[in-house]
């Protein structure tokens, strides 16, 4: 095999703790549908730093861990992770897209980072103080060290650039609204896959009236219409909609001037609050902010926690479906959305008025939960956000203009 044939597309989806990671082929690539080379993950515990990898047509998986050391995870791991290409599979990495969470109210569609466009993305930290940086970060350390390397930035924000204005506008005054003070809306790749398998799945919904619901860790749903993004939960931050693993969802704000008023709460604490000790952790008392964990509980504090979560999703449906003007399915995603199936049976529940009946026994893996009578179909997909930023990368790279 010629070496221009062994050019790799490195997909990067960075978290707090590590990295997602897939590896795409350049050469001979669709982009329609690349031929994935593999998928892995870098994550840190404790004091070890541990990487999976495994190919979409193997169930061998190839591991590796190295110590922790003194360097920040992100280039410790990318540097780790580059090496480990090269010596395991001998890939050459001519190109790198990442997944950017915010892209403000100006990019709407992927593109290659240049100094511009990084200084443009460094100047929207403000808006997701605590995933902006997590982000750039990688992007940083390639550019230094691998300077001759193409790199891509693919945004959470960008799918739902189709909100009209008054699903992006808050009861704000105009002067703020102006400064950017308004709904963007996240899990923007995990949407964008779901659109486009849909036809596959369910003719009749992608033409038609659609509630997707991201759930994992954190969590979000999206009202579309024709597989276009018309509303959803989370608005300015990723604090606000539902339930979360460790962030409340939509909260009163006056609660937020109680805290900072008559308890003393500096905004750091009222940040480590809202993203670190509320939602499913907080209301369990400390139990987990794991959906799994907490379905394994006998606690009475745990059940409560679950309650509540399918609550909020329930109450987040019904609003999407009112500005839509109705439904005609509803896709859980994410992994609570694809394996907890407790959960997604008791938001079918809560979701009968809709037209939704929750089969009495679910198969495991199922990909509809629902009874095929019904008017409205409820489906279990699996998402692929890598796949999607490899597909805009791809395109990119074969179409520069």
């Amino acid at each position: 095999m010629s070496q221009a044939s062994r050019r790799a597309l490195l997909v990067l989806n960075a978290g707090s703790s590590g990295f997602k990671f897939s590896l795409y082929p350049i050469t001979g690539s669709s982009w329609s549908g690349p031929q994935c080379l593999g998928n892995g993950t870098f994550t840190r515990k404790r004091d070890r730093d541990y990487l999976t990898f495994g190919r979409p047509d193997s169930e061998v998986q190839q591991d590796a861990v190295w110590p922790v050391d003194d360097a920040p995870t992100s280039h410790a791991n990318l540097s780790r992770l580059m090496s480990w290409i090269e010596a395991q599979h001998g890939w050459d990495i001519t190109a790198a897209v990442h997944r950017v969470v915010h892209g403000g109210d100006r990019q709407d569609a992927a593109l290659r980072i240049d100094p511009e466009v990084m200084a443009d993305l460094r100047a929207l930290t403000p808006l997701a103080p605590l995933h902006q940086a997590q982000c750039l970060a990688p992007v940083a350390w390639l550019s230094e060290r691998h300077p001759g390397l193409a790199q891509y930035a693919c945004f959470d924000t960008a799918f739902h650039h189709t909100l009209d204005p008054l699903e992006t506008s808050f009861g704000l005054p105009h002067s703020f609204t102006s400064q950017g003070l308004r709904r963007y809306g996240f899990h923007g790749l995990s949407y964008e896959y779901i659109a486009s398998v849909l036809p596959q799945y369910d003719p009749r919904a992608a033409e038609g009236r659609t509630i997707v619901a991201h759930l994992g860790s954190g969590a979000s749903l999206c009202g579309m219409i024709n597989r276009v993004s018309r509303a959803t939960t989370m608005g300015f931050s990723t604090l606000d909609g539902v339930l979360m693993a460790t962030r409340p969802g939509r909260i009163d704000p006056g609660i937020l001037l109680y805290l900072m008023r008559e308890k003393g709460m500096s905004v750091a604490a009222l940040e480590r609050l809202l993203y670190h000790q509320c939602g499913l952790l907080g209301v369990s008392g400390g139990i987990s902010g794991d959906v799994r964990e907490l379905l394994a509980s006998e606690a009475c504090e745990a059940k409560a926690a679950i309650d509540l979560f399918i609550r909020s999703v329930v109450r987040e449906i019904g609003m999407l479906a009112a500005v839509l003007g109705g439904l005609d399915a509803l896709v859980f995603t994410g992994g609570v959305g694809e394996h907890a199936t407790q959960v997604r049976q008791g938001i079918l529940e809560g979701c009968r008025w809709l037209g939704l009946q929750p089969h009495r026994r679910e198969r495991s893996g199922a990909s509809r939960p629902s009874s095929q009578a019904n008017a409205v179909n409820a489906w279990v997909i699996a998402t692929n956000e890598n796949l999607v930023m490899a597909r805009h990368a791809l395109r990119l790279i074969s179409h520069p203009a």
